[in-house]
């Protein structure tokens, strides 16, 4: 739900210009490119992953959570959400959803890679493969050790990646053209299978105005590599599972859920 698009590279050639920064184009028409995300079946999907692994999750943070639909669905089942994202255009989208729904401006601008909180959350989320735009693996494991620093004992953190086949099924060498409003949006993508870099190109177009182009890349991690990464870190990984069920995930699945506990120090 990123929203992590985070790795971002605007540049300026002959035919385009630079966007102002992260989201500030793509922001706008950003609910209207992602009409076909069932966020209320992902909510319900995430809160049965609450009831199976943990009790008592009152207060969430979600993680790159973009214009904030998510964490709307989230709080229709009684939790207290935080959203935050890196992009401040499109958290914009998201104080309007929070102020429509009657619920707490809990709204962070902030880097997943460097967590400025003092609050201690029940459970994290990170998901619609945001974590994939962490491109580094130090930065993943960063990242681990951040949100363990702000879970409370024995908290949960749930996050999504997409795997090889994903990229190769969907996002190897395509383009499509979308119309919204006055706007038309061009997307390229490319997978680099060596490197397993998923690139994602948007081009935007307003009449009589210059286009906008903005590059977006995600690292596609093997699920083995996370599991060692998680290992090393303050978790323990407690299942990962086949998109949006609890069948076991493995490289045969498109998306995979992964479930961590933060661990316990036992003195």
């Amino acid at each position: 739900m990123n929203h992590g698009f985070g790795n971002m590279k605007n540049f300026i050639n002959g035919m385009y210009k630079n966007s102002s920064g992260p989201y500030s184009e793509l922001a706008v028409i950003y609910d209207s490119l992602m009409d076909h995300v069932d966020y209320s079946s992902w909510a319900k999907y995430i809160s049965s992953i609450f009831e199976r692994f943990t009790s008592g999750v009152v207060n969430v943070l979600e993680i790159a959570g973009g214009t904030g639909s998510l964490s709307v669905e989230l709080h229709k089942y009684g939790y207290s959400m935080t959203c935050m994202d890196y992009s401040h255009s499109m958290l914009k989208s998201a104080v309007k959803k929070f102020y429509k729904a009657s619920m707490p401006l809990n709204i962070i601008t902030a880097n997943m890679t460097s967590l400025p909180l003092n609050f201690h959350y029940d459970a994290v989320l990170c998901l619609y493969d945001s974590i994939n735009y962490l491109i580094k693996p130090e930065d993943f494991i960063r990242t681990l050790h951040e949100v363990a620093s702000i879970l409370t004992d024995d908290g949960i953190f749930v996050f999504d990646v997409c795997t090889v086949k994903n990229s190769e099924l969907f996002f190897r060498d395509t383009s499509m053209v979308e119309h919204i409003d006055d706007i038309v949006c061009e997307r390229i993508c490319k997978f680099n299978r060596r490197k397993r870099i998923q690139e994602n190109h948007f081009i935007l177009e307003r009449p009589g105005q210059k286009k906008i182009k903005e590059s977006h890349y995600q690292k596609i991690y093997m699920l083995d590599e996370i599991g060692e990464m998680i290992s090393d870190s303050p978790f323990i990984e407690l299942s990962r599972f086949d998109d949006t069920s609890f069948v076991y995930g493995t490289e045969e699945s498109e998306r995979v859920h992964f479930v961590l506990r933060k661990r316990v120090l036992t003195q």
